[in-house]
This record gives C-alpha cells, sequence and structure tokens, in this order.
C-alpha cells in the first residue's frame, strides 16, 4: 500500500471514531461538515513523490531491417538472324553445230516433235543425264522435246536443271509418205545416149528408221533416218526414155506409202 493509500486510510479511520463518539456522548450542536474535513485532511496529505509514481511503461518496438534488394542486370543476349541469300538461277540455253531433231523422248522411236538448226538457241529446262538428253522448250511449237546431245552446246548452270525421268515409248505407228521429192539431174549427152546422174531430195519424216530407195520399183539402196537425199545412180538413158525413183519410209511398225518422181534427159 502506498502511503498516500495509508494517509487515506487513516483519515476515513478518524472519521468513524469520531462519528461514534457522537453517538454516545451529547448530541452536537450542529451537524459536522464531513466535506470540509475531509477537504481538510487531504490538504493534509503531502502530494505523491516522483518515487510514489508507477514505473512508466516503455514498449520498445524493434524493426528488423529487411535485407536490401539485389538487383541483377545481366545482358540479355540479341537474337541472331541468319539470313540466306540464294541466287536466282539465270537461264540455261544450248546451240547444236549440226541440225538436230527433237523427240518426246530419248531415241527414234520417239515422235517427232520439231528440230534445232544451227545458228539457232533454245532455252534448256530439264535434262536426263544417264542418256545423255536435254530437254528443251520446242522452237517449232508450244511445249518441250528431248534433244540429243550429242552436238549441243551448254551454256548456264545446269546443276539446278530438273532430272527428268524417261517417258513412255510411245505405241509406234508407220511413217508418214515423204513430201517435196524432187530430183536435180545431170544430162550429158555423148552423141549417141545421155549420161545421168545427180541426186534426189525430200523432206524429213517423223518416227522413220530409214528410208528405201527405189529404181524402177527395184530397191537400189537403204539410207538412215534423218537423211533427206539419194545419189541418182551413173546410168545411160536414150533420150526421152525416163526413169523412175521412189522413196518409202519406214519403222518397226510398218512403211509409208512411196513417193516417185520421173527423171527423163533431156
Amino acid at each position: 500500500m502506498t502511503r498516500s493509500n495509508k494517509l487515506l486510510f487513516s483519515v476515513l479511520a478518524m472519521i468513524v471514531i469520531l462519528a461514534c463518539n457522537v453517538a454516545g456522548g451529547q448530541a452536537p450542536t450542529s451537524a459536522p461538515d464531513f466535506v470540509a474535513t475531509i477537504t481538510a485532511q487531504a490538504l493534509l496529505i503531502p502530494p505523491p513523490q516522483p518515487s510514489d509514481q508507477p514505473s512508466p511503461i516503455v514498449i520498445v518496438i524493434s524493426t528488423t531491417p529487411e535485407p536490401p534488394t539485389q538487383v541483377i542486370f545481366t545482358d540479355t543476349p540479341i537474337p541472331t538472324f541468319t539470313i540466306t541469300l540464294t541466287p536466282t538461277p539465270g537461264i540455261t540455253t544450248l546451240t547444236v553445230s549440226a541440225d538436230t531433231n527433237c523427240r518426246s523422248g530419248p531415241g527414234k522411236e520417239y515422235d517427232y516433235l520439231g528440230a534445232l538448226l544451227i545458228g539457232k538457241t533454245a532455252e534448256v529446262v530439264g535434262k536426263n543425264t544417264a542418256t545423255g538428253y536435254w530437254i528443251i522448250k520446242n522452237p517449232e511449237r508450244a511445249g518441250n522435246c528431248w534433244l540429243w546431245g550429242n552436238y549441243a552446246t551448254v551454256s548456264g548452270d545446269t546443276s539446278m536443271l530438273q532430272e527428268f525421268p524417261i517417258p513412255a515409248t510411245p505405241t509406234p505407228s508407220a511413217p508418214s509418205a515423204v513430201k517435196g521429192l524432187q530430183a536435180n539431174k545431170i544430162c550429158f549427152f555423148n552423141g549417141v545416149s545421155y549420161d545421168l546422174n545427180g541426186f534426189i531430195s525430200w523432206e524429213d519424216v517423223s518416227n522413220e528408221e530409214g528410208y528405201r530407195i527405189y529404181l524402177n520399183n527395184v530397191v537400189l539402196m537403204g539410207v538412215p533416218a534423218n537423211t533427206t537425199t539419194a545419189a541418182i545412180p551413173n546410168l545411160l538413158v536414150q533420150p526421152g526414155i525416163s526413169i523412175k525413183m521412189s522413196v518409202e519410209a519406214y519403222n518397226p511398225a510398218g512403211k509409208s506409202a512411196k513417193k516417185s518422181v520421173e527423171i527423163v534427159c533431156p
């Protein structure tokens, strides 16, 4: 119990004792002034000393510092882009040192589609390495055709050319008859008869394997495919007497109709 509390308790005890005495003795002439008494007693109570004051409550707030956030900057690699430039291939062309037929495939058994002549240039669109043929744009019509490379000179890059497969062999058909047959004769008069020689000529036909040359309906000779001339044999002929020479194209499928020309001296 603190000192101030003890004093207050003593004052209250004295008041109780006085009250008891009044009750047993004479009646007081006036009512006791309890408020004044308490006030007077309270004035006698010394003010509390600092030692009597309750100890202050000290609240210690401890703040644990958070560790600093470490920011690590790293170099983000820049993506590497690889650009491949593919050169645009140029046009590959060819020329020939001899007039060469162009067919639907690599061989005489294929249909004739045109020809590349000396001094002309054709664009190459493919190749067949196994057969030595070049596939070119047909010089005479729309589409492509196969040209034998024996007489060909190629200009340009051939490594990027498409490799063409060999097409199926077409069902052979007999060649058509020759056109434009004519005789180029030489007649020399010897005083009695004429010495005859010279040559005959015609236009080449497609899908032939060769030609047969007839003299007065008797086979005189044979010539290979793509041939367009044959010699007139040296003959002695009478003036005004004609001879007949004929040309027939043939292949495994058959032969063409004969075309004939009459030759007479003078």
